[in-house]
């Protein structure tokens, strides 16, 4: 029974001894691991050490210089004594923060999108200089910025009584309307003017001066005038000496006639004392000459011979009733001159083949070959056309000269005629023409008006104010006062990467983004006319003055921090190992002491019971 008991603890002490030594195995296993943790933690340190940031340096408004991780905020935050930069995608889009784009989407001018980041109002000067070009310099009195179109619009948009008669003017006849009717409409139109404060001082500008005497200068009715015929006026200018009346008003009238032999022989009488004398102071236009003339053979002259030309016959005299050589002669119609010469040509060679003393056998013309040049009929046409031009011709000298002769007294009803028609005709025209201009001047008027500046503009020496105006035209607008609302020209950063400076250095090295910085233009900018002397140039970002890279401090101080924790860790931990394995060591020696006086109590047991049985 002893023996068992023994055994038993002997057992328990080996089994003891055994599991302190797997328990010292383990701790000597877990010292060697903190040495492994104690280069793992110098490593990372060492990594600190090494690692680079991208930096941001500004000014503040003392002239400090501000020094900061570069983030997405640093780049987008206005600050003063700071360059401006823009951060772009590959579309080309522009990255900023979703307040921007809600600034830039509500806003309808760049005026409401400076406004929108603090930037103050001010006085606009052009708008005063506008205001007194227009309307001098009490324009206050004609102006309201609330209304600009008064003068051709009432408070609702509706067209005032006088754009309403204009409109009424410009679908009038003058030639179909009376007299009444037409100063009835006058004024009505003159009144609504006055009612709508359109008077004129000499405190005025010019443009609103025009404006106003335009609208005014309607001009006076005129009554309807036929034009007169100079032809019907100069009939009596026809001479009964050498011209058949009643036939030659056939001609012009257009009613149906066939020269006869005494008209062609009147008409030669008529032209030959134009082309054939060769002295004007000869009464009887008779003598001796010859005229060189172009046939289909060439030239050939025909020589005046017997009076064969003269106005010895036909009623005739030597004298010119109707001083057609004077006319014509001083005359500067080339073509009515060439025009007689070849009439007179065509008849001087029929003449001088038909009959030797000037008297015509027959109404057509015929050339030496005794073939017709001209018949009756087209005699008759060319006789009608050329007297019409010479009695014009004759009847317009005798206006000019003022002749006091009877037979020339239509011709000062005429005259009286004539200027009666030119009153009218220039009615007509000036009529046309202002209601052109009239209607012309509203609309320039409104052009005017609607290109006044406005009121109040942003304040240009706030130092925020060309940032945020090279942003308006960054993010799409065109001038002033548009924008391109197509939103394809930014995109919206993500909130959680704002302050994200890792994620800004890996997007910069690798093109995920570019940078634009707004740089002075003298010039201006090509992509953004209207920005003024600014430009977005693009930009590597390591040639950026304000964008340096330097030792990351903070990832080395936390490194530095997080190194000595470890080291403290992984010496309190060898410690605890050294106290544990000590603990060990010391139960193995009592264990061992243990083992060894079971062992040797048993052995003797042994012993004694092989004796006892031997």
């Amino acid at each position: 029974m002893g023996m068992s008991a023994g055994q038993a603890r002997l057992l328990s002490v080996t089994s003891r001894l055994t599991d302190n030594e797997l328990r010292s195995q383990m701790l000597t296993n877990s010292k060697l691991r903190l040495a492994d943790k104690s280069t793992d933690a110098s490593n990372k340190y060492m990594d600190a050490l090494n690692s680079q940031q991208l930096m941001y340096t500004s000014y503040d408004g003392s002239g400090n210089k501000v020094t900061e991780a570069l983030t997405a905020n640093t780049i987008l935050n206005y600050a003063d004594l700071k360059n401006q930069y823009a951060m772009v995608n590959t579309a080309g889009q522009v990255l900023v923060a979703g307040s921007d784009i809600k600034i830039f989407e509500a806003s309808d001018t760049m005026a409401d999108f400076l406004y929108a980041y603090g930037i103050e109002k001010t006085d606009n000067p052009e708008y005063i200089s506008s205001l007194t070009n227009i309307f001098g310099d009490s324009y206050e009195n004609f102006f309201d910025d609330s209304n600009r179109n008064k003068y051709t619009q009432d408070e609702d948009g509706n067209q005032l009584d006088y754009i309403t008669n204009l409109g009424s003017f410009a679908g009038i006849d003058p030639s179909n309307i009376s007299a009444d009717d037409y100063n009835n409409l006058k004024s009505e139109y003159l009144n609504s003017l006055t009612n709508a404060g359109l008077g004129v001082s000499s405190d005025n500008a010019e443009i609103f001066k025009n404006y106003v005497n335009v609208l005014n200068g309607i001009p006076e009715y005129v009554e309807k005038a036929d034009k007169p015929d100079l032809l019907d006026y100069a009939q009596d200018l026809l001479s009964p000496l050498c011209w058949d009346a009643t036939n030659i008003d056939k001609l012009r009238t257009g009613a149906s006639y066939v020269s006869s032999n005494d008209d062609i022989w009147h008409m030669e009488h008529v032209l030959s004392q134009y082309l054939w004398s060769q002295d004007p102071d000869d009464a009887n236009y008779s003598n001796g000459g010859t005229i060189t003339v172009q046939t289909e053979k060439g030239e050939e002259t025909i020589t005046n011979t017997s009076g064969m030309f003269g106005l010895s016959s036909g009623g005739g005299s030597g004298d010119d009733p109707m001083n057609v050589r004077e006319v014509l002669a001083k005359s500067e119609n080339a073509e009515l001159k060439a025009s007689l010469e070849q009439l007179y040509y065509q008849l001087a060679l029929h003449i001088d083949v038909n009959n030797t003393l000037g008297g015509l056998t027959s109404g057509s013309i015929t050339n030496n070959n005794g073939n017709t040049v001209l018949s009756n009929e087209q005699l008759g046409q060319q006789y009608l056309s050329l007297i019409n031009e010479l009695l014009v011709a004759v009847a317009e000298d005798i206006l000019e000269a003022g002749s006091d002769d009877d037979r020339f007294e239509k011709l000062e009803t005429y005259t009286e005629d004539l200027e009666k028609y030119n009153e009218y005709a220039n009615f007509q025209n000036e009529f046309r023409q202002w209601v052109s201009s009239a209607q012309g001047a509203v609309g320039e008027f409104e052009e005017y008006i609607n290109n006044v500046p406005i009121k109040e503009i942003p304040d240009e020496t706030d130092a925020k104010y060309h940032w945020y105006k090279n942003l308006w035209y960054r993010m799409g607008g065109t001038s002033e006062t548009t924008k391109d609302e197509s939103g394809t020209h930014y995109k919206e950063l993500d909130p959680t990467l704002l302050n994200n400076s890792e994620w800004l250095e890996f997007a910069l090295e690798h093109g995920v983004i570019t940078l634009e910085q707004a740089q002075y233009n003298e010039k201006g900018s090509v992509n953004y006319p209207n920005m003024g002397n600014y430009d977005w140039t693009s930009i590597i970002y390591t040639n950026a003055s304000d964008i340096v890279s330097q030792d990351d401090e903070v990832a080395i101080a936390k490194a530095e921090v997080e190194y000595e924790n470890a080291l403290k860790e992984i010496e309190s931990e060898d410690k605890k190992i050294d106290q544990d394995l000590k603990k060990l060591d010391t139960e193995h020696s009592a264990l061992q002491t243990e083992y060894e006086s079971i062992k040797s109590v048993i052995d003797k047991n042994v012993e004694r019971s092989f004796k006892a049985f031997s």
